[in-house]
């Protein structure tokens, strides 16, 4: 049986480590939760905060391509209020990992470390 977002519980929420203001190092941060959609769009989610009930980590579509910041659980609601291939599920066979060693996100964060030179 596959799990959506929404099956998760608040308490399956806060096994993230909480949010932090600090995110000086794009790589290091551990991936804790990856969330996907039959639209090709994932979450890779490393931090939350209960009280705003926000994430912290890199979001993927196809329109807008690679992102990193705060993401909050109403964003994710409107996704799963469309339903279908648009509603996000979790990976139940996601093992936590550093940002860096996210095949997807690697070239997303060697560009944010190491911007190309434009002149």
């Amino acid at each position: 049986m596959t799990k959506k977002f929404t099956d998760l519980t608040p308490s399956d929420l806060t096994r993230l480590p909480n949010l932090s203001q600090f995110h000086f190092c794009t790589g290091a941060e551990w991936i804790y939760l990856h969330l996907f959609n039959g639209k090709n769009m994932h979450w890779y989610l490393a931090e939350y905060g209960p009280i705003g009930k926000r994430f912290f980590g890199f979001f993927e579509d196809r329109s807008n391509g690679m992102s990193s910041g705060f993401y909050s659980v109403e964003d994710l609601m409107k996704w799963c209020k469309k339903g279908g291939p648009w509603e996000p599920m979790v990976d139940e066979n996601w093992t936590p990992t550093e940002a860096k060693k996210v095949e997807t996100l690697q070239g997303y964060i060697n560009m944010i470390v190491c911007p190309p030179d434009t002149l």
